[in-house]
């Protein structure tokens, strides 16, 4: 993605009022706070070694679960790749490709800045989605690498080791779980003159089906208590109206955007309790869904598998034709790391290229699956800077704990997509992508085609049905467009 010049004087005049040292302090809450509702900080921000994010260009491509491919120094670790493709025509019935770009905009606030402000995708065992995220700053550069970096330094005798206090790959991980508001949108403004204007996002947007009029999903929306919802009080701060005689798991609660921010307006007060009449329905409030309960079941809407690749801009199994210089030295020849020859691997701890070492998690790239339909849902994306540091077992010395999670030892101790722990609240960036799981092939050809046409008039069915059902045959025409993660 290339910003142009007005975006980057906007961004840097922005940078002036709102310029904050790498996480350094309390501005980037109150900044944050206006782009999507997240928990406060209660950690002390400093993250070293990178810049702050200021553009995001997300990328979504269709594709599905490829054969084997050889990766690492000498192409000998075989690992499982997934086709995917990057189609900008519009040949196929539904898009292959999809992107998005989010900028500050003047009151430094992240804005969609693309036409397309939201995915549509097929809910498939076959199919399979790519999810590539780009971070910019305030520059146009792209800065993904500096989240990844593990750099060496020497000791008193004057030998290179780890210098793992300015180690960002130790203490970042992106989670990916299910948010409750979307981005403003920015938009041309032809007839004033202007730069543009906005349209205002949606405010209590918890999982919701696509009707005319949705209703809300109540699982993944509503607090339970013994079985029923739970209703407001007036000290509790993230409440959603819901009509009288609503009874939890019918799914039968209207999604309104003049209801929900009626509902901001008076959660948190005395008012809360009382009952608010609107299209002639008396509705109360009632508590939203604990944000760790949802993580937890997050995996029923979507599932995430980390793909990172080292370094993390590379695609997976691309030949390196020049020497690659990082912030690693060779304890050997006391040079930056090369990488002339090797072909692309996946990201492992401590950045090591020997075969069989551990694993490692960031999540700018990604893999998903997507397993309801007929749901719209805010994917909430956030790079956690995980300050705490814990033990893989009693007695051992302290690690970084992102490495620490005891209940996946099967798995170099590594935390899921949807794990996000309390008390992790620390984030380089927290915002949404908006969502829509338009589609599902368990229903069958016919309603399958029935319900991507709603989105989608022209889409042609056996083309359709093909893509969906058979990919590797269907993708072969678009080989030369393949990319691999």
């Amino acid at each position: 993605m290339k910003l142009n010049k007005d975006i980057r004087l906007l961004l840097a005049t922005a940078a002036v009022g709102l310029l904050f040292g790498s996480c350094s302090n309390d501005q980037v809450d109150d900044f944050f706070k206006k782009i999507v509702q997240a928990p406060p900080s209660s950690i002390e921000r400093d993250v070293k070694g990178h810049e702050q994010i200021y553009a995001v260009h997300a990328i979504l491509r269709m594709g599905y679960k490829g054969g084997m491919i050889g990766v690492g120094p000498d192409g000998n670790d075989s690992v499982r790749a997934y086709n995917t493709y990057h189609l900008v025509s519009g040949e196929t019935s539904i898009p292959v490709m999809q992107e998005i770009d989010i900028a500050k905009n003047d009151e430094g606030q992240m804005t969609i800045t693309t036409e397309r402000d939201c995915f549509d995708v097929i809910a498939s065992d076959d199919i399979y989605y790519g999810l590539e995220l780009k971070y910019y700053d305030q520059n146009g550069m792209l800065i993904n690498h500096q989240f990844s970096g593990y750099p060496f330094t020497k000791d008193k005798e004057g030998y290179n080791i780890p210098d793992e206090d300015n180690a960002t790959l130790l203490v970042h991980q992106h989670f990916f779980g299910i948010g409750n508001a979307s981005l403003n949108k920015a938009v041309a403004d032809s007839t004033a003159g202007r730069r543009g204007q906005e349209v205002r996002g949606l405010q209590m947007a918890y999982p919701r089906s696509l009707a005319s009029m949705p209703t809300y999903y109540d699982r993944y929306t509503f607090r339970m208590k013994d079985g029923n919802p739970e209703p407001a009080t007036k000290f509790s701060t993230s409440n959603i109206y819901a009509p009288d005689g609503f009874v939890l798991g019918q799914n039968q609660v209207p999604f309104n955007s003049e209801l929900a921010w009626k509902a901001i307006e008076v959660s948190g007060k005395p008012e809360a309790l009382q009952p608010y009449t609107f299209d002639g329905k008396t509705y109360h409030l009632f508590k939203t869904i604990d944000q760790m309960e949802l993580n937890k079941i997050t995996p029923e809407v979507f599932t995430y598998e980390y793909r990172d690749t080292d370094p993390v801009e590379e695609e997976l199994g691309k030949l390196f034709t020049e020497a690659y210089n990082d912030d690693f030295t060779d304890p050997d020849t006391e040079a930056p790391r090369q990488r002339y020859g090797h072909t692309v691997g996946f990201l492992r701890q401590k950045r090591s290229l020997d075969f069989g070492s551990d694993m490692d998690r960031l999540g700018f790239k990604g893999i998903m699956q997507f397993h309801k339909s007929d749901i719209a849902f805010q994917l909430q994306v956030r790079i956690c800077h995980i300050l705490n540091k814990g033990q893989q077992h009693v007695g051992e010395s302290e690690k970084p704990a992102k490495y620490c999670n005891t209940n996946n030892s099967e798995h170099s101790f590594l935390w899921d997509f949807n794990q996000l722990q309390p008390g992790w609240d620390s984030f380089d960036i927290d915002y949404p992508l908006s969502v829509r799981v338009i589609a599902n092939t368990k229903d069958g050809e016919d309603k399958c085609f029935e319900d991507v046409r709603r989105f989608y008039p022209a889409a042609d069915k056996a083309q359709l049905w093909r893509m969906l059902t058979q990919p590797q045959d269907f993708f072969t025409q678009y080989r030369q467009n393949v990319v691999l993660m």
